[in-house]
């Protein structure tokens, strides 16, 4: 690359650094007395509590609690993906996600306790029967919780078997390690001790919370950290396999509700009455039975903790926090240091929340969305690929294109329908119908992420309001590309969805994620992988729309230049990836340094193709290694911050220093392999390959031929679409290699590009001898005078 090369490539590799830099800066943590300091922490597990469950009249003390208190929307995301009582209590203790032994494999025989003598020794209790069934007709939630009511008197080597899972290793967590920092634990209930059973920690476990008041209050002093799991939710439905809703018998889950009020109101009066102060911590731990993942209750009561909503920096989004949260904040509350396998961050208090009744509704809107946001993916993805592969059969049925090139004998025939359809729509390659339909497909994936401007969680019916919001938004944007001004301009519609397609991602992430998160190719809470910034998914489309209008707007900018240079097509390019590369790399902003990543090569190599500058294999090197020195000096600077103001990229350094990145980046590969096999979004990528064969082999409609420019444009804006296709499929072929959702970022991406192809293609301007069915190239017929350019517009040339 020559001199002049290197200047506006080093201004803006500077410009890049800076803006993310000035994003991943924070305040630094206050000095002076810890506000967050406790002589005690009270940790209670409540299994199944939503806050739903909560009523001024019917749990009083659970209401109580809560206007006293920060709360939020706790995500109990554990090591599969529907959190049950072990895996609740285990994750917990580890700070991480971790996993009870899945259900398919057999509950080991637990010894009964020994029996005393009256001579004050003890005989051994006979052991328990090898070939004991377990009852096949509950949930796999229902098999631990029956473990946790009949096993459970070794609790340490549960956890080592905890911790020997796959699921447990594969995210690098330390079961049990809550207890083996914490010098002294006390536990209620048994399946809490999981939470702190790890090798070498001091613990005593008690069945049930003792009856007598004065006892009570002396079992809360006896250690810093007492745990209580109130398992009464688990008792309120009949055993079965089957899923429902919360895995409960409404009256029975009343009642269940109102006993765990009472053991509540207990614990807090007896907690009240200790010298010192006491951080009460109260979580909705896990599902219950069969019941589907949903949003929990989380409270805070104690040492910094006064009302407002709950949020720490492994979410950076008020009010959600993670179970994994729990133990990183109880260690800091006993000011003690948390080691480096929890993934948590400690709870913080954000702006003052609404009155509590209003509070609640907000609470459970949030878990609604989150809930129908969880369940409706699946239909998402697999709706998106049929209405492409639609488009794409219905185009090369109705268009043509794959009766031409290296097949003998067929280059001469036409299609009576498509013959007769050119006759009824003169001048176009295709109908109106088709141009129309393709649009409306290209526009579905912006959609999505519109239909979170309406309310429709609260409905009565949300997934049908939410779907009736989708399709409504799909019209409003066809409509806006299809009859504004621009449709006029050959290319005017396609530019004007995208357009609208990404002031919509941006605007998003400039004003905090809001469409983003419970969007249908967003995230959600449950899944807990991301709870602000731009999504693996978002990432695709971000690709398509930002390198498509930035080739479009760089030849337009050209168009208008008396003497173009280089550097006329350099500098749109530059400038326009240094603006997508802040948005998605600021931790304040996109957080994403997957994205990162694959932004710099697309737009650096896309500046290359349109200067006719040589892509050769050093050059693609050095700007990939300039990407990842990017992405690595805004992660180091990440780091020297406070561990609990560090975004994922902070964290992530953190991983590569203690020796734990490994286990982050086998994770992300077999997170990769699991959707490239088991994903309706991998069936995209064959649509795409299809669409792409049937549009880019010789002889295909986006391939120029002799008298003929491709899809009929200009031979010049010809050249800027193949170069803004090569450099968007290196941007997503890095983006998949790097990102945790693999494949499905690509196939993503195709649900925009590739009915926007078929527009383009449908809308190609066709000779006389076309429309007749007669062979012959229909450039042939047409003035080779015209020039269509990337906008639309046409003019003469000499």
């Amino acid at each position: 690359m020559t001199r002049v090369h290197r200047r506006p490539l080093a201004a803006v590799l500077i410009a890049v650094l800076l803006a993310l830099l000035a994003g991943s800066t924070g305040p630094a943590a206050a000095a002076g007395v810890d506000p967050w300091h406790a002589d005690r922490v009270l940790t209670v597990g409540v299994p199944g509590l939503v806050w739903a469950d909560l009523d001024p009249e019917r749990t009083p003390e659970l209401w109580s609690l809560a206007e006293d208190s920060a709360i939020g929307a706790l995500s109990v995301r554990a090591g599969r993906s529907t959190t049950c009582l072990l895996d609740g209590w285990a994750s917990l203790g580890a700070g991480n996600r971790a996993r009870y032994p899945g259900p398919v494999e057999p509950i080991p025989a637990v010894p009964a306790p020994d029996v005393p003598t009256t001579s004050g020794g003890a005989t051994p209790a006979p052991a328990a029967d090898p070939q004991a069934s377990v009852d096949t007709r509950l949930s796999y939630c229902g098999l631990e919780e029956q473990v946790a009511a009949v096993g459970l008197t070794e609790p340490e080597r549960t956890v080592a078997r905890v911790a020997a899972d796959e699921a447990t290793t594969r995210f690098g967590a330390e079961p049990g390690l809550l207890g083996q920092v914490v010098p002294c634990s006390t536990v209620v209930g048994r399946a809490a001790a999981l939470a702190v059973a790890g090798e070498g920690a001091r613990f005593t476990v008690r069945d049930a919370l003792p009856t007598d008041d004065a006892e009570l209050g002396a079992l809360l002093a006896d250690c810093p950290l007492t745990l209580v799991s109130l398992g009464q939710l688990s008792d309120a439905a009949a055993p079965g396999a089957d899923a429902s809703d919360d895995g409960t018998l409404p009256t029975a889950r009343q009642a269940a509700v109102q006993a765990v009020d009472a053991a509540v109101g207990r614990l807090r009066a007896a907690a009240a009455e200790l010298p010192g102060e006491t951080l009460l911590l109260l979580q909705g731990v896990s599902e219950v039975n069969g019941g589907r993942p949903q949003l929990h209750v989380s409270m805070a009561e104690g040492p910094g903790m006064s009302p407002g909503w709950l949020t720490s920096a492994s979410t950076g989004r008020p009010p959600f926090v993670q179970l994994i949260d729990v133990a990183p904040t109880v260690l800091r509350a006993l000011g003690l240091d948390t080691p480096d396998s929890m993934n948590g961050q400690p709870f913080v208090v954000t702006a003052d929340r609404p009155p509590l009744a209003d509070a609640l509704t907000d609470l459970d809107a949030a878990n609604t969305r989150a809930v129908v946001h969880y369940r409706s993916t699946v239909l998402t993805f697999w709706l998106l690929v049929l209405v492409n592969g639609a488009v794409v059969v219905l185009g090369a049925l109705l268009l043509g294109g794959w009766d031409h090139g290296r097949l003998p004998g067929r280059a001469g025939r036409r299609s009576r329908v498509r013959d007769w359809l050119r006759r009824r729509t003169p001048g176009r390659r295709g109908p109106p119908l088709v141009r129309l339909l393709a649009l409306g497909v290209a526009a579905l994936p912006v959609s999505t992420y519109l239909a979170n401007l309406v309310p429709w969680e609260l409905s009565g019916a949300p997934r049908w309001a939410l779907a009736g919001s989708v399709l409504a938004a799909a019209l409003a944007v066809t409509a806006v590309a299809a009859l504004g001004p621009w449709r006029r301009r050959r290319l005017g519609p396609p530019v004007a969805l995208l357009v609208v397609t990404l002031a919509t991602l941006v605007g998003d992430v400039l004003t905090g994620s809001h469409l983003e998160l419970d969007g249908l190719l967003g995230y959600d809470a449950i899944v807990a992988g991301r709870f602000t910034g731009y999504g693996n998914l978002t990432s695709g489309l971000l690709s398509v729309s930002a390198l498509l209008l930035t080739a479009a707007g760089a030849a337009a900018v050209v168009r208008r230049s008396a003497a173009p240079t280089r550097r006329t097509w350099l500098l749109p390019v530059l400038l326009a990836g240094v603006v997508c590369t802040v948005l998605i790399g600021a931790p304040s902003l996109g957080r994403d340094f997957g994205g990162v990543l694959a932004a710099v090569p697309g737009f650096a190599v896309l500046g290359m193709l349109l200067a006719r500058i040589r892509v050769t294999a050093t050059r693609l090197v050095a700007v990939l290694a300039t990407a990842v020195l990017v992405v690595g000096v805004v992660a180091v600077l990440d780091w020297l911050r406070p561990a609990d103001q560090r975004s994922h990229l902070g964290r992530f350094v953190g991983q590569v220093l203690d020796g734990q990145a490994w286990t982050v980046v086998s994770r992300k590969a077999a997170a990769t392999l699991a959707i490239l096999l088991g994903s309706p979004l991998a069936w995209m990528l064959l649509v795409a390959l299809l669409a792409a064969g049937w549009l880019l082999r010789p002889g295909g409609l986006l391939r120029s031929r002799p008298g003929r420019a491709a899809a009929g444009l200009h031979a010049e804006d010809v050249r800027v679409l193949r170069a803004a296709l090569t450099a968007l499929a290196l941007s997503l072929t890095v983006g998949a290699l790097v990102n945790d959702s693999g494949v499905a970022l690509p196939a993503t991406a195709a649900t925009l590009l590739v009915p926007l192809l078929v527009h383009l293609v449908a809308g190609a301007p066709v000779g006389p001898a076309e429309v007749a069915g007669a062979p012959g190239p229909a450039a042939k017929a047409a003035d080779p005078r015209v020039n269509v350019g990337v906008r639309g517009s046409t003019g003469r040339t000499s």
